[in-house]
């Protein structure tokens, strides 16, 4: 079924998002009373002014004011721990995908010298929650510090991650203070639909790369259809919340490569099912998978083409499509060379969508 959403169509050039190779927005200060707690509206968490011996020290906006990506710092004097909390808006809002993430990142660090995690990662459950729905790891290092961890959960379509870092404790006292911090802060009295949480495996079958692959010729329709598939995909995602059903967890696991020694590439179990990469550790993803909408235009006339979409905090970025699975290292430069052809915003009030000037009509 074919559905039609009130959206505000335009065609620019030069107000069309840039290459992702542009510098992020620079983090600003919000003011928030010292010995009063801090609530992130769009999430409905609240954070104390203090947790044990931590007192917090700052709170950042990542995004632009938006309140999309903020990061909320706690500080323990007496044992020189540092603390952040991180609440983000996520492509894909899975505690999975952004747990595995985040502990890559922490087991990749060279500046933190031998990391050695404590233990596989622990699930758990937050106050008013029956399911146990977040990760949580503690590593010991041997640099900056003695031991350093992570503790992450999808909360609705927003994630909430802790990270800590200790000169002091060693993995095993972090952990306990990461589980004493989480259980501290104000969760919201009433919760989305939770999914128990599972680590991801590395893939027993690893999928092979092949060649640079062959861009596709712009076609409107496709188009078209590419830049709507970030509203309906988000309407879904609220309406299932909306009925309060449970969302499927993701059916990915971890690629053998990695994009610079660090950043891990997820395929899914299936051969067409593309793979995914993380455009760091703060929520926003590059998907590269069938497109199976376009397919449908096609029809017998060839095999559905391959799509890029760059999916960040507030919008979809759909790129030129390919013949066959781009690999990787190709995919990345396209982003990071190329303006996409649809720029669609799935956040807000603001049901836009923004097409290139040639992406409209067959070339």
């Amino acid at each position: 079924m074919i559905r039609f959403f009130a959206l505000t169509i335009a065609l620019a050039a030069s107000s069309l998002a840039a290459p992702l190779s542009a510098q992020p927005a620079a983090p600003t200060e919000i003011t928030a009373p010292a010995d009063q707690p801090w609530l992130h509206e769009p999430s409905n968490i609240l954070f104390p002014a203090a947790i044990d011996r931590f007192a917090r020290t700052e709170v950042k906006d990542l995004s632009n004011g938006r309140l999309l990506d903020v990061s909320i710092a706690y500080d323990d004097p007496v044992a020189k721990t540092h603390t952040n909390f991180y609440v983000y808006h996520a492509a894909e809002p899975s505690t999975a995908l952004w747990f595995d993430v985040a502990a890559t990142m922490i087991a990749t660090n060279s500046k933190f010298g031998t990391v050695t995690p404590q233990a596989d990662p622990v699930a758990f459950a937050i106050p008013g929650a029956t399911l146990a729905s977040g990760l949580r790891q503690s590593f010991s290092v041997t640099q900056l510090g003695r031991s350093s961890g992570v503790a992450l959960i999808a909360l609705g379509e927003w994630i909430v991650k802790l990270r800590m870092t200790s000169p002091v404790h060693d993995a095993a006292q972090l952990d306990a203070a990461m589980d004493r911090m989480i259980r501290q802060i104000g969760w919201p009295k009433t919760l989305p639909p939770l999914t128990a949480a599972t680590p991801f495996h590395a893939c027993e079958k690893a999928r092979p790369f092949g060649p640079d692959a062959k861009k596709r010729k712009l076609d409107g329709a496709a188009v078209l259809l590419g830049a709507m598939a970030g509203k309906v995909d988000t309407d879904d995602r609220s309406k299932a919340r909306d009925k309060g059903e449970v969302p499927a967890p993701l059916a990915l696991c971890i690629h053998s490569d990695r994009i610079s020694g660090r950043l891990p590439i997820y395929q899914g179990e299936k051969r067409e099912d593309g793979y995914l990469i993380p455009l760091g550790d703060s929520g926003e993803l590059l998907v590269v998978e069938r497109d199976t909408l376009s397919g449908l235009l096609l029809g017998s006339n060839g095999p559905a083409p391959w799509s890029l979409t760059v999916k960040k905090h507030d919008k979809w970025l759909q790129y030129a499509s390919y013949d066959a699975m781009p690999p990787p290292a190709q995919a990345i430069l396209a982003v990071q060379s190329e303006h996409p052809v649809s720029v669609t915003t799935v956040y807000g009030k603001d049901n836009s969508i923004t097409f290139s000037p040639d992406a409209i009509g067959d070339k």
